[in-house]
């Protein structure tokens, strides 16, 4: 029997806006949300990569000048006049569900936990009761099932026996969803004040497109308007070329059921290594025969690898890390910012992902993997090439402070023939960076050429964390350890440089 049409994206609120609870897709275009969704890091990507697929498929602007006379407001009209247009594709049950294949009823079911990186499932032992998987709202389903359309875990979790292409023949391990891949691809989007605004700041232009000719298909169809019917039919090859493809690329063909979800491999998009094709929200080094990208890392926040999150501003980035949302969306902020300097002053980025270990083609959370992201503000109206060199001196004079103070942890502990030397020497680098956070907004206002004395005043605090850290790490009751804590204490030269000034 065909399940009635119930919980209707466009009109429910399923979808979690950071420190405002939910909202339907109508109020994010029809009220002013806070301007970043919420939820965990791989929730906050999905989020905003379905919201850019519906400004893309609801107005895609020709050039600049169109983007910048679209402006928030006509983009929000734009989105609210598709949603009704396309209104009944958006339930999330029924005969059409949204995002989902009748068909695949006939794989197996596996529990909604399997689907969440948090919840012990299989033969994982639970540790904590978060571990526990709890009964999902509709409102949590729909959010489940964006966000495995594209951050899917490669494994054995999904049915190998199920296929719709004549021809295709399923391996014993899914691949991994084209916005993960091997290890947990790290990406980044423009934000603005509001919600709506966040997705007009990210919209990119069909001139922008055409240029990078990455996408051959140009922006394509979202696949909520024409599902593909299997793996790798007319449909399924058409979004694998397409931006739509990389915005919401069905990765998995997906059911959902009362006690779970129907599961099978979907469409196996081609990732960095293949032709180097990348969503453009993620940063890497494509101009090599092997494409270098940038992974989420817990170790390092996104904050650090802001210089190559930023390298379009290098006079010869061409190759280099770059981040196509960012390389189109910034420069063009910045110049409509000139245009109206009341209005556009500061941009942030938000960036995040995850990391992942791997074994025999199994995606799994391990020691010390985990989400990432950090919120990063912007002066926009400063942002040039001689601004950048100041933020790229200044950040590699703060990396080689982290590496001092492991080095001279560890030296203390190794003179004091202590065999838990690297334990200490790794907690002390973890305060410094906790440290360095809460100075970053200072040293991004002093990157600013005229402000050489903000720099070196930045750097040496900075240095004093240094000092701090070594000081709580390395006891000194003793003469002795007096003596080796004397001997290893990091030196700082009273004048270093710290950039153009």
């Amino acid at each position: 029997m065909t399940e009635e049409r119930r919980f209707n994206l466009v009109d429910e609120a399923w979808l979690p806006v950071a420190g405002a609870g939910r909202a339907s897709l109508r109020e994010v275009f029809s009220r002013r949300w806070p301007g970043v969704p919420g939820g965990t890091p791989l929730e906050k990507i999905a989020l905003f990569k379905l919201l850019q697929a519906i400004a893309q498929a609801a107005h895609t602007p020709a050039d600049e000048a169109e983007w910048l006379a679209l402006g928030p407001d006509g983009l929000a009209e734009a989105c609210l006049a598709y949603l009704e247009r396309w209104h009944e594709v958006f339930w999330l049950y029924g005969p059409q569900p949204f995002l989902q294949f009748p068909a695949v009823e006939r794989a197996k079911i596996v529990p909604y936990g399997s689907l969440m990186p948090h919840i012990a499932s299989g033969n994982t032992s639970v540790l904590f009761q978060s571990q526990v998987e709890q009964p999902l709202d509709d409102g949590q389903k729909a959010l489940l099932l964006l966000v495995n359309m594209s951050c899917c875990f490669s494994g054995k979790k999904v049915d190998k026996t199920v296929a719709f292409t004549p021809g295709i023949e399923k391996s014993s391990s899914a691949k991994a969803g084209p916005a993960i891949c091997a290890q947990g691809l790290l990406h980044s989007f423009v934000l603005g004040p509001s919600l709506r605004e966040t997705v007009w700041r990210n919209l990119l232009t069909r001139e922008e497109l055409a240029g990078e000719r990455l996408y051959e298909n140009g922006v394509g169809t979202p696949p909520w308007e024409r599902m593909p019917q299997g793996e790798a039919d007319e449909v399924a090859e058409a979004l694998k070329r397409s931006l739509m493809g990389r915005l919401v690329p069905l990765a998995r063909f997906y059911l959902l059921a009362a006690d779970g979800v129907h599961s099978v491999e979907g469409i196996q998009h081609p990732d960095y290594l293949q032709g180097g094709m990348v969503d453009p929200s993620v940063t890497g080094d494509r101009s090599q025969k092997k494409p270098k990208m940038l992974w989420a890392d817990p170790q390092k926040r996104p904050w650090r690898m802001l210089p190559s999150l930023l390298s379009f501003l290098r006079p010869d980035s061409a190759q280099d890390m770059h981040c196509l949302q960012l390389d189109w969306c910034l420069p063009r902020l910045k110049r409509a910012g000139q245009a109206a300097p009341d209005e556009l002053k500061e941009a942030a980025i938000w960036s995040g992902g995850i990391r992942l270990s791997s074994n025999a083609g199994e995606q799994y959370l391990s020691g010390s993997d985990d989400v990432v992201e950090s919120e990063i503000s912007l002066p926009l109206t400063e942002l040039d090439q001689e601004w950048f060199l100041n933020l790229r001196t200044v950040m590699e004079q703060v990396e080689k402070l982290g590496k001092h103070i492991y080095a001279a942890v560890a030296s203390y502990y190794r003179d004091e023939k202590a065999e838990n030397g690297a334990q200490w020497a790794e907690r002390a680098v973890r305060e410094f960076w906790q440290l360095a956070e809460r100075h970053f907004p200072a040293l991004l206002a002093a990157c600013d050429p005229e402000e050489p004395d903000e720099r070196e005043e930045v750097i040496g605090a900075l240095r004093g964390c240094v000092l701090g850290c070594y000081a709580r790490a390395c006891p000194r009751e003793t003469a002795r350890q007096l003596a080796v804590w004397a001997r290893h204490r990091p030196y700082f030269p009273r004048k270093q440089t710290t950039g153009k000034g």
